[in-house]
C-alpha cells in the first residue's frame, strides 16, 4: 500500500451561500502523479487553494505527513514542502532566467524579506550552483544569462516550474502545466514532469485527457465540488458516471 502524503477528511468550503468544495475525501501517495481532473467551475483550483493554505475550510481537515495543515498560513505550507507552480513565481522580468531561480533557491536557506537576502550575501554560492542544476533539469540552460521577459511562452513556464523545484517541494502542485502550449512544447513538458516525478511527489490539474491518462498513477474526478469518482487511468476511464459527467459517454 503507497504512503499517503496528504489526505483530506471530509473537507467542505463555502463561500457565503455557494459551497464551492462538498465533503473531499482524497488521498495523495508519495512518490506519484495524481491528477485532479473535471469540467470549469468542479472544485479543481479551489481545492489547490485549501492544500496551501490561501483558502481554509468551511469543515474538515487536511493532514501532510499525517500533521494538521488547515488553518495554517500559506508560509508555514510552503516550509513544510508544499509547493504550488505558480506559488511563488511573480518572477522578476528584468532579471535573468538565472537570477529568478537563483533567487527562489535562496529563499530555502534564509526568510521571505529583503533583509533575509541581504543578511545571508555571503552564502551565495551554494543558492547559485543549485539554480544552475535546476536550469538544466528545466531545460533553461542555455537561456541562463536571457531575461527573463524575452523567454518563449513555454520557456516562461519552464522557468515558473524551475522556481517551484528550487524551493525543494516533496510535494509539488501544477495547475494546468501544458496550457496554451503548442505540441512540441506540451511533449517537452510532459517529458520533465515524468523526469520530475522520479523524486518529487505530484498533483497536477490538467483538461488534456491523453497527457492524463497517459501519465498518472492515480485520478481523481471533482464534479460540482464533490469527488465523483478516484482510481487508476483505466478505472477511471471505465467509470460510466465519470463518462456521463465529464468524457462525453465515450
Amino acid at each position: 500500500m503507497d504512503d499517503v502524503l496528504l489526505r483530506t477528511h471530509d473537507v467542505t468550503k463555502k463561500f457565503g451561500l455557494l459551497t464551492a468544495i462538498d465533503d473531499v475525501t482524497l488521498s495523495v501517495p508519495a512518490g506519484k502523479i495524481t491528477s485532479i481532473i473535471g469540467p470549469n467551475g468542479a472544485g479543481k483550483t479551489t481545492l489547490f487553494n485549501l492544500f496551501t493554505g490561501k483558502f481554509k475550510p468551511t469543515s474538515g481537515r487536511i493532514e501532510f505527513r499525517g500533521e494538521r495543515i488547515d488553518g495554517q498560513d500559506p508560509h508555514e505550507i510552503v516550509r513544510k514542502g508544499i509547493i504550488r507552480s505558480f506559488q511563488i513565481t511573480n518572477f522578476f522580468d528584468d532579471l535573468s532566467t538565472l537570477e529568478n531561480v537563483r533567487l527562489a533557491t535562496q529563499m530555502r536557506h534564509t526568510g521571505f524579506g529583503i533583509s533575509d537576502f541581504l543578511r545571508h550575501h555571503e552564502s551565495l554560492d551554494e543558492p547559485l550552483t543549485t539554480a544552475r542544476q535546476v536550469l538544466e533539469r528545466v531545460q533553461l540552460a542555455d537561456v541562463a544569462d536571457r531575461r527573463a521577459s524575452d523567454l518563449s511562452y513555454g520557456q516562461r513556464r519552464h522557468l515558473e516550474i524551475g522556481i517551484a523545484l528550487a524551493a525543494a517541494p516533496d510535494l509539488l502542485l501544477m495547475d494546468e502545466p501544458t496550457a496554451g502550449m503548442g505540441p512540441e512544447e506540451t511533449n517537452e513538458t510532459v517529458d520533465l514532469i515524468e523526469d520530475i516525478a522520479t523524486d518529487t511527489t505530484l498533483v497536477l490539474i490538467e483538461h488534456d485527457m491523453n497527457i492524463v491518462m497517459n501519465i498518472s498513477d492515480h485520478i481523481a474526478v471533482m464534479n460540482e465540488g464533490t469527488l465523483l469518482s478516484k482510481g487508476s487511468p483505466e478505472e477511471i476511464r471505465n467509470d460510466e458516471r465519470v463518462q456521463r459527467a465529464y468524457l462525453g459517454g465515450e
